[in-house]
């Protein structure tokens, strides 16, 4: 079997760094930036990225934005400005669900086979469209609240 062909590359050790030399050049290899330039001939583009982009923030009154999904909502997508009055809702809204979720866990440390039940539960669909309507209600509610 041959041996490998020597490195073009070796690193050694100046001023306690670690430099890596170009063993053809002798030199410190260096990477140079590239940079793409566009073709002269080509048109700039008609508007930036950043101008595409939605942002989660309204821009006549500086409240939070929520994008909702056709996954949970029966009128999605659509973007609803959360109000101060809506806003305390859904905070006390997601520490009742943090609240039940650490019952659900501890009552599943008794009683295991409870676990299975979300998954069960995910796949009927009567369950799954009272979830969307009952949601969808929350967030209609959400929605005149913000007008």
């Amino acid at each position: 079997m041959t041996d490998a062909p020597p490195s073009r590359y070796k690193v050694v050790e100046r001023g306690r760094r670690l430099v890596v030399i170009d063993t053809r050049t002798g030199q410190p290899a260096v990477r140079e930036p590239v940079v793409h330039r566009p073709a002269p001939g080509s048109a700039p583009a008609a508007r930036p990225i950043e101008a595409t982009a939605q942002s989660n923030v309204d821009d006549r009154s500086g409240n939070a934005v929520l994008v909702t999904s056709r996954l949970y909502d029966l009128k999605g997508p659509r973007r609803i400005v959360i109000g101060e009055a809506a806003s305390s809702r859904m905070s006390r809204g997601i520490g009742g669900v943090a609240i039940g979720l650490v019952a659900f866990a501890i009552l599943a440390v008794f009683f295991p086979l409870i676990l299975f039940l979300p998954f069960v539960l995910a796949f009927q669909p009567k369950v799954r469209a009272g979830f969307r309507r009952w949601t969808t209600a929350r967030l209609d509610e959400a929605e005149r609240a913000a007008s």
